[in-house]
């Protein structure tokens, strides 16, 4: 982790919750959305702090001229697109954001992880039930059953672009989750709080 270059003007949410650390390719990105009614039920029923995921794309590299943490993610109702991490970073009454790192990726890696995000830019998202999610966010029962084939198009590309990196004897390595019975499945339901929560990843910063 390096240390911010003297004169570094931080970010609104650094100052509430610390500066970030220098980041890497394929650092996964939570982000909770507040004030918003899905992102409260998606939240509710999948019992997470978080609600939205992406991957650092190309970090921060003054010396090869990369002035920004640039990340990819999945959004409705444009689809797959590359942003700014500081659009997320100017305004903490709206978001917060934590960091998370795959243990052990190397280079082929995350070089690998990047060129299938790259591949899916302008990819359509697929839309989240809104009607699904607040009936889901209401008893525990009922939501297992409404949300046992919802897909989560943000972090379904995000899984799926890890598990396409990996060998076929180190796929377990790059899964969030354990209880899925293809990867199909596996692919399209991890959730925010799968990645938050699993042992496979460490956190960098903001851990909630």
């Amino acid at each position: 982790m390096s240390v911010k270059t003297v004169g570094y003007v931080s970010f609104p949410l650094e100052r509430e919750t610390g500066i970030l650390p220098q980041l890497d390719q394929a650092d996964i990105v939570l982000i909770r959305t507040k004030h918003n009614f899905l992102r409260h039920c998606l939240r509710k029923a999948t019992k997470s702090y978080w609600d939205h995921v992406a991957l650092i794309l190309f970090p921060k590299n003054l010396e090869k001229g990369h002035f920004y943490d640039l990340i990819v993610e999945s959004l409705n109702p444009r689809g797959v697109e590359i942003h700014k991490l500081e659009k997320y970073l100017t305004n903490p009454k709206k978001y917060d954001v934590g960091i998370k790192r795959i243990k052990n990726l190397n280079e082929k890696e995350k070089k690998e992880t990047i060129e299938f995000m790259l591949m899916n830019i302008d990819a359509p998202y697929y839309k989240l039930s809104r009607i699904r999610f607040f009936f889901a966010s209401l008893n525990e029962d009922l939501g297992r059953w409404l949300l046992r084939k919802q897909r989560y198009s943000c972090t379904g590309l995000v899984q799926k672009s890890f598990y396409e990196a990996a060998s076929a004897e180190e796929k377990a390595k790059f899964t969030f989750r354990n209880d899925y019975s293809s990867p199909f499945e596996l692919q399209e339901s991890t959730t925010p709080a799968d990645i938050a929560n699993s042992e496979n990843t460490v956190w960098l910063y903001n851990k909630k």
